[in-house]
């Protein structure tokens, strides 16, 4: 996806929004004074956005090493430079005057918001700063355990230092540790001032376009302007001629043959080597890798080793305890990821009687699964059957994203409120930390991995493997039995090969309960739903649509859904309204339209009552939803960028006694430029309402005065 700064160069300097900003001005304005104005405007908007594109490349390039961040100075430089852009989208459909005094006509307000932050930028001492956790040494990845692994990394180190090996594969089954050998490498080559190492992790949703985005995004380098898979890859091998130091290209995870010069992958011992990590050996030898080197299980006193180092100091195991936990280890013949996840499922366990009962589930543990991975498989989900109800299905329902996607823990958690997944509390912070509270029960019993993203926000990430048991289960192909229905889900990731999908209504089925798409291609895929179709799914809780172009929702969609719970439709192009059918949805809970660029209207909302979260952030709608005043149990309202939107409800314009506002919302964002730009039937109501709405905004939501 490109950098937002990369969108506004690419569209809007080039002739589309500051051109027809010159037409309209032409058209409403006479005066020389005006037109030299926006002249000089469409001017510095170029130049500042020119110069956000090249900071954002500059600066992702350097956060790729893992080493360094992003000043706060630039951070919010680059935060003000996209705010500016609705300002400037918004000229060509204000109505105001063109002939005020320069500081009040829009043009010139904008003129000097420009110029002043194309000042600012000329004045930066540096764009990033070393991060604390990297100065000095390189930070060790997680402990190797066993002689093979350790014989394995001194094999290959030879392999990186000679001249006439550029291609390296290593594979094994799954959770054997490739890819955290990989990280082994990897910290070792970044140790050496002549290596410059880039990591890219491939997965099963692969294509030769993603792979070249990738590729590109940790390069530092734009590949939006071109489609043609051939100048894509000349782009990149250029880039990778032009680095000063030895580049090493680790690809994790690859699923599939393909061409390296198709992709741009210019191999040389001197200039680019490769190492890759895959569960076939067909696959190393399809890439034609030079030297190939499979990981093996640990041994019995390897297996013992690493369980006792991730089960802590507690408890002491003894005696008949120790014997218990010696025959448990056995059953993960070796695994490392069985290991692990054994291990932290066991963690702070005292109870002998509990140790036996464990070894017992593990024994007749089963699940239906590929041969290579039946013993990973059997472990994770013995260690998914120790948890309560409440955490499983929160654990499941943390597989409805990408694959190796890092998923922001206040995201999640809020899919966990909106889908009702935990026990009903007094408040939305309660509930917060109830969801806090489960996220961290998954990460110590090692379903999921603590990690940050590149904003620096905490996150987490199943491991693939994990995310494969989980959707195992919630495709019914598991022996689990839990209390009342294994939710059944549908999950599909698309736009491997194609440019349209059409939604199947045979996957539609009456059990489901949560339904996600998602793609990854560039342009957006389009996804197109069949006209006059109805989905039969009285169960469905959850759906997930997001980051795809869909042009209509048939009126009568959601009719049968009317268990849905959560609707993101967020950064869905090409929708201008939502079908009428959204009116009756009386369960919903969330409704996020986030993105949805051209979206210009949404049907009345009156009779959702237990709405709680409506966000309609960065959309052309002109008029909040009918009904929204009914809304008795809102909560947040996110009206962030909403440049069309000049008039609010007349209930919260008018003063009578106090302002009218639903008494549970406690949480509205927008811009303080929009707020300040409303139009007011009473305009004592804006000064009655400003000191309500400074207070109504959450800790990491900005206040709208």
């Amino acid at each position: 996806m490109l950098p937002f700064w990369g969108k506004a160069l690419a569209e809007k300097t080039g002739e589309k929004v500051i051109e027809k900003t010159v037409e309209f001005a032409l058209e409403n304005c006479t005066g020389r004074s005006h037109m030299d104005n926006l002249q000089s405007l469409k001017r510095n908007w170029q130049e500042l956005s020119c110069k956000a594109f090249d900071v954002e490349q500059e600066v992702n390039r350097e956060e790729m090493s893992g080493k360094k961040k992003r000043k706060s100075e630039v951070d919010n430089w680059l935060k003000d430079v996209k705010k500016l852009s609705p300002e400037i989208d918004a000229l060509e459909t204000r109505g105001s005057s063109w002939r005020l005094p320069l500081k009040e006509d829009p043009v010139g307000k904008l003129q000097f918001q420009v110029k002043d932050l194309v000042d600012q930028s000329r004045h930066f001492d540096g764009l990033v700063l070393d991060t604390c956790d990297n100065i000095g040494e390189p930070c060790l990845p997680t402990k190797l355990f066993g002689v093979k692994f350790d014989e394995a990394l001194k094999r290959i180190w030879p392999c990186l230092v000679t001249d006439d090996i550029s291609s390296i594969g290593i594979y094994g089954m799954g959770g054997v540790g490739k890819t955290t050998l990989a990280r082994h490498i990897e910290y070792h080559l970044l140790e050496k001032n002549n290596y410059r190492v880039l990591w890219v992790t491939v997965s099963q949703d692969f294509s030769v376009t993603s792979l070249q985005d990738k590729i590109a995004n940790v390069l530092g380098i734009n590949l939006s302007s071109r489609d043609e898979e051939d100048a894509r890859a000349r782009i990149l091998r250029d880039a990778f001629r032009k680095m000063l130091k030895l580049i090493v290209l680790i690809l994790d995870d690859v699923w599939e043959e393909f061409c390296l010069d198709r992709v741009g992958i210019p191999l040389h011992p001197n200039k680019c080597r490769l190492i890759l990590t895959t569960r076939s050996l067909e696959v190393c030898n399809r890439i034609q890798c030079q030297r190939k080197f499979a990981l093996q299980t640990l041994d019995t006193g390897e297996a013992w080793d690493l369980f006792k180092y991730k089960l802590g100091s507690e408890p002491l195991l003894q005696g008949d305890l120790e014997s218990i936990a010696k025959s448990i280890v056995e059953e993960c013949d070796g695994l490392p990821l069985g290991i692990i996840t054994v291990a932290g499922s066991m963690r702070g366990v005292r109870d002998i009687c509990e140790w036996r009962n464990a070894l017992e589930q593990l024994k007749t543990c089963s699940i239906g699964y590929h041969e290579m991975e039946r013993d990973v498989f059997r472990i994770l989900e013995w260690s998914f059957n120790r948890l309560n109800e409440c955490q499983r299905n929160c654990f499941l329902y943390c597989s409805l994203y990408p694959e190796d996607s890092k998923l922001k823990i206040k995201e999640l958690i809020d899919l966990f409120i909106w889908a009702e997944l935990m026990q009903e509390r007094n408040s939305w912070s309660q509930e917060f930390d109830q969801g806090h509270t489960i996220l961290n029960k998954l990460i110590k019993v090692c379903l999921l991995e603590e990690t940050r993203d590149y904003e620096g926000e905490d996150c987490v990430k199943m491991h693939d493997l994990v995310r494969d048991m989980a959707l195992r289960i919630t495709d019914g192909k598991s022996n689990l039995q839990m209390n009342g229905d294994v939710p059944q889900f549908l999950v599909k990731s698309i736009g491997k090969g194609n440019t349209k999908v059409t939604l199947d209504p045979k996957k539609w089925t009456e059990d489901l309960h949560a339904v996600s798409f998602h793609s990854f291609s560039y342009p957006q895929l389009e996804i197109k739903v069949p006209p006059a179709w109805s989905p039969n799914c009285p169960k469905l809780s959850t759906l997930l649509l997001s980051d795809v172009s869909i042009e209509e929702i048939p009126d009568l969609f959601f009719r049968h859904m009317c268990g849905l719970k959560v609707l993101n439709l967020s950064r869905c192009e090409g929708i201008t309204e939502l079908p009428n059918s959204v009116s009756d949805l009386v369960n919903l809970t969330a409704l996020i339209l986030k993105d949805c660029r051209r979206l210009r209207s949404v049907p009345p909302l009156g009779k959702l009552k237990q709405l709680r979260d409506l966000d309609l952030s960065d959309t052309k709608i002109e008029d909040l939803p009918e009904g929204w005043e009914s809304l008795v149990n809102l909560e947040r309202l996110d009206l962030n960028q909403c440049p069309n939107l000049k008039r609010l409800p007349l209930f919260l314009s008018t003063i009578n006694g106090s302002p009218s506002l639903p008494s549970t919302l406690h949480k509205i964002r927008g811009d303080k430029e929009w707020w300040e730009s409303l139009e007011w039937d009473n305009p004592s109501a804006k000064n009655a309402l400003d000191p309500l709405f400074s207070t109504l905004w959450w800790d990491n939501w900005r206040p709208l005065v």
